[in-house]
């Protein structure tokens, strides 16, 4: 990895959050809608190769008992490279100074991501519990 990565515990701007968004191929969020979810994180790291914003991660959830590993991405040039388990040991590293007692921290992944959340203890639980999770169809952001 690079000398000039370093991470920034900090939320970041809804630009910043379309920029890396768009950057791994999602679809950002209305901007509207990541305003409110932005300032709503528990915690969040940004990482940054000089000035370029490369990653980031958040921790949403409850705060007590559920946390959430959330907009984890890491820019495809820099994946593989060791940025990602920084910003995913500072993450883990605040809940576990957090969380007041055996916190559930769960997260979605893709297929490809699942051996890298692996090491961190991340398993399915397929035989115990299934995740199951709905989009409403409503757009209250006055958009299309």
């Amino acid at each position: 990895m690079a000398g000039s990565i370093r991470l920034v515990e900090r939320v970041p701007t809804v630009a910043e959050h379309a920029a890396l968004f768009e950057g791994v191929g999602w679809r950002p969020y209305a901007p509207q809608a990541a305003e409110i979810a932005l300032r709503n994180s528990l915690f969040a790291v940004l990482a940054y190769d000089g000035d370029r914003p490369i990653g980031m991660g958040r921790v949403v959830g409850d705060g007590g008992k559920f946390f959430y590993i959330q907009d984890f991405a890491v820019l495809p040039g820099w994946q593989g490279r060791g940025v990602g388990r920084l910003m995913m040991d500072r993450l883990m590293g605040w809940i576990a100074d957090n969380a007041p007692h055996e916190p559930f921290v769960g997260l979605f992944s893709t297929e490809v991501a699942m051996a890298f959340y692996a090491k961190y203890g991340f398993e399915q639980h397929l035989d115990a519990l299934t995740g199951m999770w709905t989009v409403l169809p409503v757009d209250h952001t006055g958009g299309a």
